[in-house]
């Protein structure tokens, strides 16, 4: 009997996990820009902080729209 099995299951699983690793990634460098405006003064403090906080939100908003995209697994 041949089973026929679909990776495409499989790599949209993938997709979402590999997303939620990046928003993972995205609070890190969050918290590195917000360390380095603490030890460092280069004038643009407050545009790197929140270049990195919407760099984290655009990270939630892509994983939330993969969600909806790929819910029917």
């Amino acid at each position: 009997m041949i089973i026929s099995l679909s990776i495409w299951p499989v790599i949209k699983i993938l997709v979402i996990i590999l997303l939620g690793i990046y928003i993972v990634f995205a609070f890190v460098i969050v918290r590195q820009v917000q360390l380095m405006t603490d030890t460092l003064e280069v004038g643009f403090e407050k545009q790197l902080k929140f270049l990195s906080f919407l760099h984290f939100l655009f990270a939630i908003a892509v994983l939330i729209f993969s969600i909806i995209i790929l819910w029917p697994i």
